[in-house]
């Protein structure tokens, strides 16, 4: 059976490539195309693999009862009955001859296969069983056979290489399977990865924007930003584009549209390096200690992206000792910060008790807002309750 080649070129390719051209192809150029192979079996077929070596395409291996045979792939005619199709070359054993015997080519002896498997080198794995048991064989390229295992007990069949380079074998009788380590190596479970392509890596708009930034000042800038005694280099169509407070101040008719500078009054020049950078390039690594400060300058200048990202930095690094300074702290900002507040309260009434043992000073601090005090003792209350009820 031959796929058309545009499903196998569609494989190789996302749903956007080839795939989705093969999709809008007409009817005549997705039919599959089904042969027979020029191949007629002296006896019953005990199992069949493909493998890589052998033909342009590969190899159909093909077991008998006592004998292996390799049956080229992708040649002149192949696939099709007649004189251009590639003939079918024995590998291991002799047709109707058994035997126990290691050795290459047709010298070599089976009792009778049970089904073929593939190890990564593309070498045939074979359980072949006889009245003494099941031994495991090892079939290479070249035909050599060596035996793996011998005279394992009953019959097995169905062979199988897990991940781990594991060797499975069925036995009927009783029901069970068999698992051995061979050291045998896996075949891959996806086919090799296209090669990388040679030359520089492929370039982004995401490093592209943070080249850019961390080459300033370097001639290109055409507003500076001053924020607590730190200056800072930027582009204005950039940050008119990106940030609604910046599109507000330098667009609009206001004062500071054709200003040189501009100051930002009360801001962390530390927090504002952060919220520069996820301007430029939309991504920024925020550290625990900076985060409550970017939550705050992104709320103010109109990013509830980025401050929604610090507030996550907030909670994910929240403790028994600085849960009560980050509930005022975020009941007093309020506003943006409300699902962070609620979060916090919800860590407090499961950690309580915690907090009582490592920091009952920080409790004092509750003082400064009675509302939350009561909203936590009520919360409280209703968590032992329950508890109670349980």
């Amino acid at each position: 059976m031959q796929l058309p080649a545009a499903w196998r070129a569609g494989a190789a390719e996302d749903a956007g490539g080839h795939a989705g051209q093969a999709a809008a192809a007409g009817p005549g150029e997705q039919r599959v195309r089904v042969a027979t192979l020029p191949f007629a079996a002296a006896s019953i077929i005990r199992g069949v693999a493909w493998v890589t070596w052998g033909g342009i395409e590969g190899s159909l291996l093909i077991a008998t009862e006592t004998a292996l045979y390799r049956l080229p792939l992708g040649g002149q005619g192949a696939g099709e009955e007649g004189a251009g199709a590639p003939a079918p070359v024995l590998l291991a054993g002799r047709e109707g001859v058994q035997g126990n015997r290691d050795g290459r080519g047709e010298e070599t002896r089976f009792n009778s296969i049970w089904g073929l498997a593939v190890d990564a080198e593309g070498a045939l794995i074979v359980p072949d069983v006889s009245a003494a048991g099941t031994s495991v064989r090892r079939v290479r390229p070249d035909g050599s056979v060596t035996t793996l295992a011998p005279a394992l007990g009953g019959a097995l069949h169905r062979p199988a290489i897990l991940p781990n380079g594991y060797l499975t074998l069925c036995r009927k009788n009783p029901p069970s399977l068999l698992v051995l380590d061979l050291g045998l190596k896996p075949p891959p479970l996806l086919p090799p990865s296209a090669p990388v392509p040679s030359g520089p890596p492929r370039r982004t708009l995401h490093a592209d924007m943070g080249a850019l930034l961390d080459a300033q000042p370097d001639g290109t800038a055409d507003l500076t930003l001053v924020v607590g005694g730190r200056r800072f280099p930027v582009h204005r169509a950039i940050l008119i584009a990106r940030c609604d407070f910046f599109k507000s101040q330098l667009e609009g008719g206001f004062a500071d549209g054709a200003a040189a500078e501009l100051s930002l009054q009360d801001a962390d020049p530390a927090a504002f390096e952060l919220l520069l950078r996820f301007i430029y390039t939309g991504a920024v690594d925020i550290p625990a200690a900076l985060a409550p400060a970017v939550a705050e300058l992104a709320d103010r200048l109109l990013l509830p992206e980025l401050c929604s990202d610090a507030q996550a930095v907030v909670l994910s690094g929240v403790s028994a000792e600085t849960v009560v300074g980050s509930l005022l702290w975020a009941e007093r900002l309020g506003g943006s910060f409300s699902g962070l507040l609620s979060s916090l309260k919800a860590w407090y009434l499961e950690h309580h008790e915690e907090v009582l043992e490592a920091a009952p000073d920080s409790l004092e601090q509750l003082a400064h807002c009675p509302r939350l005090i009561v909203e936590l003792m009520q919360g409280t209350a209703r968590s032992a309750k329950r508890q109670r009820t349980v």
